[in-house]
């Protein structure tokens, strides 16, 4: 389910639409939906930083990775992007098929912080608001559907 066809769409404060995808942001955290076929390498990602660190300033903030399409990541380049997660507090991915999971497996090798995999976005930005500690959002039913 994408973020603007799910019940967090009517807290959505703003939304960018870059050439590897769209990112909602949210009080306290980021849904990230990459174009389908999308090859993200991290240096692709210093804009989303850039704004993340504008939007968030210094206060903690979720990254939820909503997988409804299929992309590729450059794994090697994480490992050079630390510095630019600093107060990156939660990290959630959601995945619709046994290959995302499978892949994630391979990922999770090459991330250091800690990650949570999810089969709802509903359920993933409700661990985000908890682990952030800031809740504006009420927590959501998994069950309510707009």
């Amino acid at each position: 389910m994408k973020v603007l066809e799910s019940p967090l769409s009517k807290n959505v404060q703003a939304t960018y639409c870059l050439d590897i995808g769209d990112f909602h942001f949210f009080e306290n955290f980021i849904v990230a939906e990459f174009k389908q076929g999308a090859y993200v390498s991290f240096n692709d990602f210093k804009e989303i930083f850039d704004l993340s660190r504008e939007f968030f300033s210094t206060k903690p903030y979720g990254f939820i990775s909503n997988r409804v399409n299929s992309f590729s990541v450059n794994l090697l380049d994480i490992i050079k992007q630390k510095h630019n997660i600093l107060h990156l507090s939660a990290y959630a991915i959601v995945t619709y098929s046994h290959n995302t999971k499978r892949i994630l497996a391979i990922e999770d090798y090459y991330f250091k912080s800690k990650r949570k995999q999810f089969n709802s976005l509903i359920d993933a930005a409700n661990w985000v608001i908890e682990k952030t500690g800031i809740a504006s959002i009420t927590p959501l039913n998994k069950y309510h559907h707009p």
